[in-house]
């Protein structure tokens, strides 16, 4: 029987292992996912992956089962990345299949030749190394919007604050990422064309 996340996780604060496993099976992917768009390490994302698990079975009897666990799933997974950023001095981007991790597009990019493959590609990982140069908070923020694809009302779930903080926090976080992608251009990094985010 297909059990809700959050019959699942009743079933683990009861101390049901499986339901817990079955979670784990569930968000893997996507845990992962969030975990190397915020370090840029494919190796430390699976080690960040395992511990965001480590940390949900440890407090999950704080979580409340008349609510959504997604959100309260990716809150955990944001902090803890968070929380290893800021022990960090420096983030080394490598890249690896983006097959697995999906690609990102944001609104605030476009490029004059979508066919164009290679074109593409190198769009795509200025605009990740980009993200890695963000501090933190904004680069949360971009993640879940555009990996994760949430709305900013589920942003604003996840992250413990208002939809307007989400709207402002948003609106910084494209305006930080466009000044970065515009000094790449100046500097003749790549050449696309940077529209003003929204």
């Amino acid at each position: 029987m297909n059990h809700s996340d959050e019959t699942l996780a009743y079933q683990v604060i009861k101390g049901n292992l499986a339901a817990f496993e079955e979670l784990v099976s569930r968000y893997q992917k996507p845990i992962f996912k969030v975990a190397y768009r915020m370090v840029g390490q494919k190796e430390e994302a699976e080690d960040l992956t395992q511990e965001v698990f480590i940390h949900v079975y440890q407090k999950i009897t704080r979580f409340n089962p008349a609510k959504k666990f997604k959100p309260w799933l990716y809150r955990v997974a944001v902090n803890t990345c968070i929380s290893r950023l800021r022990r960090k001095q420096k983030v080394v981007f490598l890249n690896y299949d983006d097959a697995l991790t999906g690609n990102v597009t944001l609104d605030a990019i476009r490029y004059p030749s979508p066919d164009k493959n290679i074109e593409r590609h190198d769009l795509q990982q200025a605009v990740h190394q980009a993200v890695l140069e963000m501090p933190e908070n904004y680069r949360a923020m971009i993640v879940l919007r555009y990996q994760l694809d949430l709305t900013n009302t589920e942003i604003a779930e996840v992250l413990g604050i208002t939809r307007e903080n989400v709207e402002v926090r948003m609106h910084r976080a494209h305006k930080h990422l466009r000044r970065i992608l515009l000094g790449r251009m100046a500097e003749g990094r790549f050449e696309y064309e940077v529209q003003a985010g929204r």
